[in-house]
């Protein structure tokens, strides 16, 4: 399609995840039949107990709706903008773009995929203030400052205007890699004009400016010149600069820094091939050789921050971990946020190390971690920089979007050129002005364990037995007459104590016994009217004598 065909066609942005919770993040820019995505990330279930694995964003839409995908521009290494890649490249073919250490941890979470992801991505390197055209659009990749180097926002040239979506940001200062947020870019942009500024919300309700990633090297180089053993530090796997840091200050006190975990190694590796943990070789061990080297010689990664149960740090701290073990006197650092609906588990896990003599620090006893997202000073500070005629907060939960909203307003932009979206609502620009578009089916798809899509039911029902338990009825009927010969008899599990000889589990069975002489028969094994018979009376004694809905497994055969 010619450009010149473009220049007419309103814009319309859709969005598809990460407006109304914090991951999931997945955006829709579409011009004349032809679009853009970006991002596209996972979240993680806040029921990890019940085995629910990861969601990724329902992909329906853009596979019914878009004819043609022209790319997926990636803005960051975090998995929930990259985690749902493979997902989405087993159903469209399209190329990603994003820059050297985005597209290595791409390439990795690719080579992880499912194993219905058959096809080799083509994975294309953009570089900030280097513009390429795609379709309609010409895409500027601009230099933000985050918990993950190489992260970038994009400004979207399009029929309509520019459009600058910020990815996740803080304006650091004080960058670990030197890097610096590009204040100077995004004013040049907002001299030019920028018709709609998307803007990352995580961070609003914290007032004032967020802390540079470099703070954390004098608070590391304190905590690790008064450990007489080993030094644990537990991050996220992408956090490098936080690696460099830590790599850093064990150099100054003559100790090895050994990754612990898959994830972590991995990690490792590929910030050593991107130039990220620019160290010689001998600044790292392997957990083998490790075991050689005396305690105060020895600087640990490991993953676990959030207590995952199968986690290094969460092994190390059952004393089940191979090769390592927690002695008295060791540090261990949690070096992140406790992400809400963790922190039972986190601190269980922060316990099991006070225990075994460790001493731990954590966000709410030392400044051992630093946000990656701007507070509110950096926020309205990039809406007067960019000076945006429309304003749509972006990642985050409905109060995040709603208190970033207000502050858009207070900030001078007039309230009736703030939206606030969800997942499933749409933004049309034209020329002229920017209204409500309408709506896209936007959901989530439950992925197990095995990187292949779940059923969300399976949860539901993991849910119901660990607070309900469950019922099992067993009923033997005569394949001659049809009749009831055995039974009923109910065994439960989680639900009343002494099981058949409870009181409770006698009246059950007396009162599903008076139900089904009630019916005529004959009775059959398969008969799918007796079972539910057999479900519906059993679950509503419970639920009318104890308040509990268990599940109930009707058991029939034929004899």
């Amino acid at each position: 399609m010619a450009e010149g065909t473009f220049t007419s066609a309103p814009v319309r942005v859709v969005a598809l995840g990460g407006l109304g919770e914090i991951g999931l993040n997945l955006m829709a820019v579409e011009c004349a039949g032809t679009a853009i995505i970006i991002d596209c990330g996972v979240m993680f279930s806040d029921q990890p107990e019940y085995g629910g694995g990861v969601y990724i964003p329902d992909f329906s839409w853009l596979e019914r709706s878009l004819p043609r995908i022209e790319g997926v521009l990636l803005t960051h290494a975090h998995e929930d903008h990259i985690g749902a890649l493979p997902h989405l490249l087993s159903r469209i073919d399209a190329p990603v773009y994003g820059t050297e250490v985005t597209l290595a941890f791409a390439r990795r979470r690719l080579a992880q995929g499912p194993a219905t992801f058959t096809r080799d991505a083509r994975l294309v390197p953009i570089q900030p203030r280097h513009p390429f055209r795609l379709g309609p659009f010409e895409i500027e990749p601009l230099r933000v400052t985050h918990s993950t180097p190489d992260s970038v926002a994009l400004a979207l040239r399009t029929p309509s205007g520019t459009i600058v979506h910020t990815g996740d940001f803080k304006i650091d200062e004080r960058p670990v890699d030197g890097e610096s947020f590009d204040r100077e870019r995004f004013a040049q942009l907002g001299r030019e004009g920028v018709l709609l500024l998307l803007s990352d919300s995580t961070n609003v309700e914290r007032p004032g400016r967020t802390g540079s990633e470099s703070s954390l090297k004098p608070v590391l180089r304190e905590i690790m010149s008064r450990s007489r053993g080993r030094f644990f530090l537990s991050a996220f796997s992408s956090h490098l600069h936080r690696f460099r840091q830590v790599t850093e200050v064990a150099r100054e006190f003559g100790r090895r820094v050994v990754p612990l975990g898959r994830r972590i190694s991995e990690s490792v590796r590929l910030g050593m091939e991107v130039g990220q943990l620019a160290f010689a070789p001998g600044a790292f061990a392997d957990p083998a050789e490790a075991e050689f080297l005396e305690p105060p010689r020895l600087a640990y990664l490991t993953s676990g921050s959030q207590g995952e149960p199968l986690s290094a740090l969460a092994k190390l701290s059952t004393g089940s971990h191979p090769r390592v073990q927690i002695d008295p006197g060791d540090v261990v650092v949690l070096s992140s946020r406790f992400i809400p609906g963790n922190e039972r588990t986190i601190n269980a896990l922060v316990n099991r190390l006070y225990k075994l003599g460790a001493e731990v620090f954590y966000e709410a006893v030392a400044p051992v971690h630093v946000s990656g997202h701007a507070s509110r000073d950096e926020l309205a500070e990039m809406i007067a920089l960019t000076r945006p005629k429309y304003f749509v907060p972006i990642h985050g939960e409905f109060r995040h979007l709603a208190r970033h909203l207000a502050l858009a307003i207070e900030a001078g932009i007039p309230e009736r050129n703030c939206f606030l979206l969800e997942d499933g609502d749409s933004l049309v620009l034209d020329r002229k002005e920017a209204r409500r578009g309408r709506s896209a089916h936007a959901g989530r798809v439950m992925i197990e364990q095995d990187g292949e899509p779940g059923d969300p039911s399976l949860v539901g029902e993991r849910r119901v037995l660990a607070h309900e338990g469950s019922v099992t009825a067993i009923l033997i009927v005569s394949s001659e007459t049809g009749r009831i010969v055995a039974g009923p008899e109910l065994v439960s599990c989680g639900l009343v104590n002494g099981d058949g000889t409870s009181e409770h589990m006698r009246r059950a069975c007396r009162h599903l016994a008076a139900r089904l002489a009630e019916f005529a028969g004959p009775f059959r094994a398969g008969e799918l009217a007796l079972k539910e018979e057999v479900i519906r009376t059993v679950r509503r004694y419970f639920s009318d004598e104890l308040g509990r809905r268990p599940i109930v497994v009707p058991h029939v055969v034929e004899v």
